[in-house]
């Protein structure tokens, strides 16, 4: 019942440690909040093969009684985390926080249920719930939301995106050099990805933040020589290898130039 994803981990871990390293410290909340994360995380494992035995399998599957019983141990931490959360930060923002996060896992079960887990649309948009990551644990250690921590999300979110699209157009040549047949339009996304990190980093650097524009600008030297080596046949295993080195590398920049 485990994810094996490990991009996926890699997105939801790495801006969570990346937070805490900007804030210095860590509390019951922030122990809270990275229990809440795993659960929701680990719960759409279950909850697919739930929905593939009630609306694909004919016949009843031996593994739907474990993921019964993960779905209920999931759901009973959840709930009970969600109480702890709701006494510092208000029932209304737990259960904000809780209806988005519910939606997402909905959305990645309907998608893997019909095969489109690999869509990038949905790889986008299950980026920036996994970074926000970076969010709820900034939130843990303040009393409000800082300002920092929304910055951290959404240089995590655009390098998680930029990878995305990156690996797309590594599967697309791939393909291509088989049948001959590819989809230009993800090379084209990949690198009008490249080019916002690069945007960002400039508009930083003029702004005076030296130190943070390093980090979009890593990524997008990272990324752009892996675009420009796509006709190098490499493993996909080490082209996943050197995505979470450079999301983490990029993390640790950003954190220590928002520190």
């Amino acid at each position: 019942m485990w994810p094996r994803e490990h991009g996926a981990w890699s997105l939801l871990l790495t801006p969570l440690a990346a937070a805490l390293l900007v804030a210095g410290r860590v509390n019951l909340l922030t122990g809270a909040v990275l229990g809440a994360a795993l659960a929701i995380f680990l719960l759409r494992e279950p909850l697919l093969v739930l929905a593939r035995q009630h609306w694909v399998w004919r016949e009843a599957k031996p593994e739907s009684a474990l993921a019964r019983r993960w779905v209920a141990a999931l759901g009973l931490l959840l709930a009970g985390l969600g109480v702890a959360l709701a006494s510092p930060w208000g029932l209304p923002l737990v259960a904000l926080m809780a209806a988005g996060a519910a939606a997402l896992t909905m959305v990645a079960v309907w998608t893997a249920l019909r095969n489109r887990q690999r869509s990038v649309w949905f790889q986008t948009m299950s980026c920036g719930g996994l970074t926000f990551t970076a969010v709820a644990a900034a939130r843990s250690v303040n009393e409000g939301f800082p300002a920092w921590g929304w910055v951290l999300w959404g240089l995590c979110w655009l390098q998680g995106v930029a990878g995305i699209l990156v690996v797309h157009t590594r599967l697309d040549a791939m393909i291509a050099r088989k049948t001959g047949r590819g989809e230009a339009g993800i090379g084209r996304a990949a690198w009008l990805a490249v080019g916002l990190l690069a945007v960002v980093a400039v508009g930083l650097a003029v702004t005076g933040s030296l130190w943070l524009a390093a980090a979009p600008a890593f990524a997008a030297v990272a990324h752009g020589w892996e675009l420009g080596a796509m006709r190098l046949e490499t493993k996909l295993t080490v082209v996943g290898l050197r995505a979470m080195a450079l999301s983490m590398t990029y993390a640790l920049i950003a954190a220590l130039a928002l520190r």
